[in-house]
């Protein structure tokens, strides 16, 4: 049987063809773009890296106040007063019946430190480094020059400290960042050498590899830093299933964009997640230390999700664990539909561009 072709089918675009935009323009134009938007992305890095840490300025730390013993009623409630009255207001003060109840306050993530006004002199600043170390120190600046201007002293106790092998509270940092880069490179690497899924079947398929790594991802990077290193040593398995909220969300929400937008989502994803999630994300740095744009974005993208999520897990017996995995979550599903809208949309089209005659000739083949 001798097989014809019409002329429809010899020049009909292959989807590889409409895959690929850039393809219309030429070298000179390709590198120009490239040359830009690299910069673009660098001047962005560093501009928001340097606005985020360059001069952290203590505001609104919420603190309770407990006056011990032995004091005048009503002098808790002046000292939080005056507290509250400092230039700048780096310190949100209020009173509480105990350090019982301040202890209580602390675990829940309700304040961020306690001053007990002891009618001896010798004050006590209580603070939790394991939620932000650079709060820590701040409250100490802050009241080294309060207790300067009373003619107290004071010492300070750390009811909430940070792991003896977590510096500063930055391993749980690099261990969401390290996540967050595994997350959006492979998704990348998937849209940049296998393309955009062109049926749901692959949109699917796509998914399921992705959500494979991510668990594969989420449980060596819990097992490294807790049975290999010893940093997080009897939270593996919570962590592990952190890691892999964190992974999936990252590279499904990366997908989805590529799925949506094409290869620009490469750069879309990197200005999200690494210039504005990293710093956003504090580190060291608590959301009281950072200008307020990234405090109140940083719980939103995934390095800072995932670094509060870690920090919920180790320190404070997951409480405030609920944010990152709703922000976690919504990543998730932003960008499965993402991906198969915008995969079913481009198999529709496919099959409404193809020529009628391909497909009496593929019947009746």
């Amino acid at each position: 049987m001798t097989m014809t072709f019409t002329d429809s089918e010899t020049t009909t675009p292959t989807p590889e063809h409409h895959d690929r935009p850039v393809s219309k323009y030429g070298p000179t134009m390709k590198m120009v773009v490239l040359v830009f938007g690299v910069l673009l992305l660098q001047l962005g890095f560093i501009l928001s890296y340097v606005a985020a840490f360059h001069q952290p300025t203590p505001r609104e730390i919420e603190i309770a106040v407990i006056a011990a013993r032995g004091l005048p009623a009503g002098m808790d409630q002046q000292i939080a007063d005056r507290l509250n009255a400092i230039e700048g207001r780096p310190l949100d003060a209020r009173v509480v019946m105990d350090t019982a109840q301040a202890r209580q306050l602390l675990r829940d993530r309700e304040i961020q430190g306690a001053f007990v006004v002891d009618p001896t002199g010798t004050d006590i600043l209580v603070t939790a480094s394991a939620g932000g170390s650079s709060i820590s120190s701040a409250l100490e600046t802050v009241f080294t020059q309060v207790e300067n201007e009373r003619g107290h002293q004071f010492t300070v106790r750390d009811e909430i400290p940070v792991g003896v092998h977590d510096n500063r509270g930055l391993s749980g940092f690099y261990l969401a960042v390290g996540w967050v880069v595994g997350g959006y490179l492979l998704a990348a690497a998937i849209g940049l050498f296998i393309g955009a899924p062109r049926t749901l079947r692959q949109a699917g398929a796509h998914a399921a590899v992705l959500f494979g790594y991510s668990v594969l991802s989420g449980a060596l990077g819990a097992l490294i830093t807790t049975y290999v290193l010893g940093t997080f040593s009897g939270h593996w398995f919570p962590l592990w299933l952190l890691g892999t909220g964190v992974v999936f969300g990252t590279a499904m929400f990366t997908l989805g964009l590529r799925a949506a937008v094409g290869i620009v989502a490469v750069p879309l994803a990197i200005a999200v997640f690494v210039i504005l999630g990293n710093p956003s994300a504090g580190g060291a740095f608590g959301s009281n230390v950072i200008p307020s744009f990234y405090a109140t974005i940083g719980r939103w993208i995934t390095p800072g999700a995932g670094t509060e999520g870690i920090r919920s897990i180790l320190y404070f017996d997951h409480v405030g664990l609920g944010q990152p995995a709703l922000a976690l979550t919504l990543y998730s599903l932003i960008g499965l539909g993402l991906l198969f809208g915008s995969t079913a949309r481009r198999d529709r089209k496919s099959e409404s561009s193809t020529p009628r005659s391909d497909l009496v000739s593929n019947g009746a083949s």
